[in-house]
């Protein structure tokens, strides 16, 4: 099937299963746009006369949830959206989403999984692979670690960022402290902030507590108690998968053995089948987003090759984290 067909069936395809199509502004306000890595693909202009700046859509998911943001609506809303996203490492894209916001349960978590179960239907009937994590096992994982405050805040900052991840931990091993150039950023900001009133709130924080805990990551940090027995267990965790009805089993003993104090929920996994047609489902800790957007479910499809086909999940602290308002969302997109 051609890419121009094909783009038009499925738009229809998701249309049809009611989720309603939000035409984009082509552009977005950088000040949305918080991962370091977008930032360098941007392809930017300056508004002079408004004093903003602007760039391409490097991410539609983004836009859609920030002009979706900008509505009243708090009631459950199945939104669409198609177009292109731009990036100078990728170029154009042709991004096709099907999203839930103000989702209320894993139901509409399973709703998007099993959207984007047909939508590789409508592209292929081969074999491939659909692979599903949740971020906050690796979030409580590394805040069982005993750890200072900053390497934990550090290690979940950078989950994203795999190459710099594995640098952290690299530091980490050797029980040395964190780079001194970070600190002194922190000791900048945390002067700068020191002449705001300590009553203002950004990101649903006041300045005080900022503040707060700006003192425990410069002034109260201590060295890391066996940084190296720490970085085993984060990297013997990164390594578990398996086919996802065996999920809850393996990371139950995972935790018992390492004597970390989690509790598997039910909610981690909105899907609890091995296959479904011609996709194995299996749960691998190791499937991180490469862009800070999601927080809780993720999810990808990949063809047998392993080359990734669509991907999605939650990102219910995305909107908080912009200085919108409050919108748990889940989604899935698929680039052509």
């Amino acid at each position: 099937m051609k890419s121009k067909k094909l783009y038009q069936t499925i738009n229809k395809f998701i249309q049809n299963k009611g989720f309603k199509e939000l035409k984009l502004n082509p552009v977005i306000e950088t000040k949305y746009i918080r991962d370091q890595k977008l930032k360098k693909y941007l392809f930017t202009f300056e508004d002079d006369k408004n004093n903003k700046t602007y760039a391409l859509n490097p991410d539609l998911s983004l836009m859609s949830l920030v002009q979706y943001s900008k509505s009243k609506n708090t009631k459950k809303s199945k939104i669409s959206y198609s177009g292109e996203s731009y990036r100078k490492n990728k170029t154009i894209n042709s991004q096709i989403g099907w999203e839930i916001y103000n989702y209320k349960n894993q139901s509409d978590e399973y709703e998007v999984i099993n959207n984007s179960i047909d939508v590789y239907k409508k592209i292929t009937k081969k074999k491939g692979y659909l692979r599903i994590n949740n971020l906050e096992l690796i979030y409580s994982v590394v805040n069982q670690l005993k750890l200072p405050p900053r390497w934990r805040s550090r290690i979940v900052d950078q989950i994203y960022n795999k190459k710099y991840f594995y640098e952290i931990l690299k530091t980490l091993a050797t029980n040395r402290d964190l780079d001194e150039s970070k600190i002194k950023v922190d000791k900048k900001l945390y002067n700068k902030m020191k002449k705001f009133d300590p009553n203002t709130i950004i990101a649903n924080r006041t300045i005080k507590d900022i503040l707060s805990r700006f003192e425990t990551k410069i002034y109260k940090q201590p060295r890391p108690l066996d940084g190296k027995k720490s970085v085993k267990i984060i990297k013997e965790f990164l390594k578990l998968k398996c086919p996802i009805e065996k999920a809850p089993k393996l990371l139950s003993n995972f935790f018992k053995k390492n004597k970390l104090n989690i509790k598997i929920s039910s909610d981690y996994f909105p899907i609890r089948k091995n296959k479904v047609g011609n996709l194995r489902i299996e749960y691998n800790s190791s499937e991180i987003p490469d862009v800070e957007i999601y927080s809780g479910l993720f999810f990808t499809i990949n063809n047998q090759k392993s080359k990734k086909i669509i991907s999605g999940g939650a990102f219910n602290n995305l909107s908080r984290s912009l200085g919108l308002r409050p919108i748990n969302a889940v989604g899935g997109a698929i680039h052509l």
